[in-house]
């Protein structure tokens, strides 16, 4: 068994369902910002040669990130694999 923490009051107030679509809006955000990051030019000529695909590979980490969330948002608020491997256009078993 874990330790206790000074969060567990704060989070027991919340159902699963509700801290897995808190960690997944989380998730949202950081891919939003990270995305955001690569539109703006005017740093460009302050990246090294490369930065921009490396930031390019981080938002993908941070995508298939927030994919598992989802995935776990999805578990907890009822979804079925199957119903979550039909949306994600896979078998169930790769799901």
């Amino acid at each position: 068994m874990s330790e206790p923490t000074p969060y567990d009051h704060d989070r027991a107030a919340y159902t699963r369902e509700a801290l897995a679509r808190l960690v997944l809006a989380d998730n949202v955000t950081e891919v939003a910002d990270s995305a955001a990051g690569l539109v703006a030019t005017g740093n460009d000529a302050d990246t090294g040669f490369g930065g921009r695909a490396s930031q390019a590979r981080q938002l993908i980490e941070l995508a298939e990130r927030t994919l598992s969330s989802a995935v776990i948002y999805e578990l907890e608020r009822g979804s079925s694999w199957e119903q979550i491997a039909a949306y994600l256009e896979i078998g169930p078993d790769e799901a």
